[in-house]
């Protein structure tokens, strides 16, 4: 397939300071998940993304100013004219995945309040970069369960190249399938192509939901239910263990719960019982003090502890 001549348009959103760019885009393992990437050296994600109009476009973000007065540039490349719908899509899909919104003033205290270590905790971190719609994360986290990091980026990457939409630009690079196009596929392309294995037909199955407005993922997004009664939803869809929710629950922004797995439990009993494995209850607790902030509290103990970070 031909590759179609682009244009470029630049747009510009402002977050809620303070807001540290590379530490939302890099904060963990979805900047390198299909369609999305991180250029490293010049410190920028990329991705495809399909509009509602149906266009395909390509996104280069980067970052700008200080924490106190950051902002987003978005360039976006395109190979028919954007209209006001298109730009206001992609503005808004942008800042939901970067959080530009959200506010960690809470959280920051607390971590002063603790001092020592934690207080490099602060000056615009604590977002977590997720992907512009929850259908796309919640595939994505599916992809991640019982299985290697790379399993899971070969999972993706293969969906993504089997059944997302082409940029006219680059015709190789494609956008994350809709619902209706993961939906309308053979059963073959998940459990063979993508290689899902188990996790194929849950797949399937919420897109078909998806698709026909049986499920509405995205007004959980917007929920004020309770995160237990939250959780609950999460943990109705085929596929989502409580691993799974506590995840999509933190991609939401509510970091109410830490998901237990081998990296938690590793973690924990090394740091905080000398290596003894405890009951997972136990393990747990040691960040009931940190409240609704439990995830996050997690996530950056790690980071302290990692002599790379």
């Amino acid at each position: 397939m031909a590759q179609a001549e682009t244009a470029t348009t630049q747009l510009v959103i402002a977050p809620t300071p303070p807001f540290h760019f590379a530490s939302a885009a890099f904060s963990h393992g979805w900047a390198v998940l299909a369609p999305t990437s991180w250029d490293a050296e010049r410190q920028a994600v990329g991705r495809v993304e399909q509009l509602a109009s149906g266009r395909v476009v390509a996104l280069d973000i980067t970052g700008r100013g200080e924490t106190a007065n950051a902002a987003i540039v978005i360039d976006v490349s395109h190979a028919s004219p954007l209209d006001e719908a298109d730009v206001a899509e992609i503005a808004r899909k942008v800042g939901h995945m970067f959080r530009v919104d959200e506010e960690f003033g809470e959280f920051y205290a607390l971590c002063a309040q603790r001092g020592g270590r934690w207080s490099a905790i602060g000056d615009g971190l604590g977002r977590m970069l997720r992907s512009p719609t929850l259908f796309e994360d919640v595939v994505k986290t599916i992809a991640t369960t019982n299985t290697q990091w790379g399993g899971t980026k070969r999972m993706v990457r293969a969906l993504v190249d089997a059944l997302g939409a082409s940029f006219p630009g680059d015709p190789t690079q494609r956008a994350f399938p809709t619902p209706e196009a993961m939906a309308a596929a053979p059963p073959e392309t998940f459990t063979e192509v993508a290689r899902f294995g188990y996790r194929g037909p849950y797949v399937q199955e919420l897109a078909r939901r998806v698709a026909a407005g049986e499920l509405d993922l995205e007004g959980l997004l917007h929920s004020e239910l309770p995160t237990a009664d939250l959780k609950r939803e999460l943990l109705s869809i085929k596929g989502v263990g409580p691993y799974a929710a506590a995840t999509l629950l933190m991609l939401i922004g509510r970091y109410d719960e830490v998901g237990y797995d081998t990296v938690f439990r590793d973690f924990v009993s090394a740091r905080y019982f000398g290596g003894e494995r405890r009951p997972e209850k136990d393990m747990l607790a040691v960040y009931d003090e940190w409240g609704r902030w439990r995830y996050l509290a997690y996530w950056f103990e790690m980071w302290l502890d990692d002599p790379g970070a």
